[in-house]
């Protein structure tokens, strides 16, 4: 068992609909490095709490032994209130159903004001400029006050996680191979940190566009802070994003391998005792351009391409049927590669709408068509 299992009791929008979140802790608060997990953000993404929970078991054997020399913070489902929301028993998780609002947006601005907060008492030690930091972060959430129930669950996992060294937020999609996802400044670390999880590629997080998504909420004061004011305040604070596969690769087996491959990582940085693993060599792909396509018409999805498969321009992907079309021999609606890439993602249901996205490229070209797109659009 973790050293501590925190129930957080979270407020409902209407009497007697209250709902909890559960933190476990490995190691002793406050001590360095300091990481944090979650998964279930989008609380119908269920691939990430089941690695979770096998990385549970690593680091609750870990402790027993003494091993945990930092402070590990796990919340394997973060989203309580995404996940019990479901309609003919399918999760909607994505969004809140009573706002409209989307779980993975609208986080703290925790930049806004910060530089100038800090710029008269930042002085030449490092350290103390990141405690510094830190004490002023801690200061703005701890005045946050949560205007309904979405809010107050923000809060709550904001106030866990801001001072990390790591933060990792676990997604999957629909079909998919597993990627990460990291800013340019993070790129060599996010390497190696890939590498150790056993991804298949690593993608740029491109343009948020101001939505401050659950890690750009942690990194970006002190991709502000360091831009402002160079290494006299460090990017004291690592934030990635993991697409853990699709929502079917909830497989204990599978999850048990990232589980280790995170374990590893956690011993390379100091979390964990013990030598730091050799790095994996796992033909990594280093992505930097995407292709989001849509469909052009609604039907029954049929795809020309697999997961993993390299395509060139022109390729067909997808084709779209209208089975009601009079003329029975009406050619399908197509979808075509405008870049050389590989496909990495992929709508899962076979029937599909004008204008749903549909597949996803990943390659280190920016395709003709002007249709590469941030991961967040």
């Amino acid at each position: 068992m973790p050293s501590a299992a925190e129930t957080i009791t979270l407020p409902g929008a209407m009497p007697g609909t209250q709902r909890q979140l559960r933190v476990f802790s490995f190691g002793d608060p406050g001590a360095r490095p300091k990481a944090y997990f979650q998964a279930g953000l989008h609380a119908d993404e269920p691939t990430g709490m089941m690695i979770l929970r096998e990385l549970c078991k690593l680091l609750a054997e870990a402790e027993d032994k003494g091993e945990i020399k930092g402070e590990i913070v796990v919340v394997p489902l973060a989203n309580p209130i995404g996940v019990d929301q479901a309609l003919n028993s399918a999760v909607m998780g994505r969004f809140e159903l009573r706002t409209g609002a989307n779980f993975n947006r609208a986080w703290p601005d925790l930049v806004r004001g910060l530089a100038d907060s800090v710029r008269k008492r930042l002085g030449k030690d490092i350290e103390e400029n990141v405690d510094l930091v830190r004490r002023e972060i801690r200061r703005r959430i701890t005045a946050l006050q949560p205007e309904n129930p979405t809010v107050a669950q923000r809060i709550a996992l904001t106030r866990r996680a801001y001072d990390a060294d790591l933060i990792v937020d676990l997604h999957c999609d629909d079909e998919a191979l597993s990627y990460m996802i990291a800013p340019d400044e993070l790129w060599g670390e996010a390497k190696r940190f890939a590498a150790d999880v056993g991804v298949h590629s690593l993608q740029p997080n491109g343009e948020t566009n101001g939505a401050r998504c659950f890690d750009e909420c942690f990194f970006g004061p002190w991709q502000a802070l360091h831009k402002e004011f160079g290494e006299r305040v460090p990017l004291a604070c690592q934030a990635f994003t993991f697409e853990m596969g699709g929502v079917l690769d909830v497989d204990p087996k599978q999850a048990g391998r990232y589980a280790q491959g995170f374990f590893r990582y956690l011993r390379r940085i100091g979390c964990v005792d013990g030598a730091a693993p050799k790095q994996r060599s796992n033909g990594l792909n280093e992505f930097r351009s995407l292709e989001m396509l849509d469909s052009p018409a609604g039907g029954l999805l049929l795809y020309r391409q697999q997961l993993g498969e390299w395509v060139s321009p022109g390729d067909v992907l997808a084709e779209i049927v209208d089975p009601t079309a009079p003329d029975l021999d009406t050619a399908p609606a197509v979808i075509k590669a405008s870049m050389k890439g590989c496909v990495v993602s992929r709508r899962l249901s076979r029937q599909v709408a004008f204008g749903d996205f549909v597949v996803m490229l990943a390659g280190h070209e920016r395709p003709a068509s002007g249709k590469s797109k941030s991961l967040l659009d």
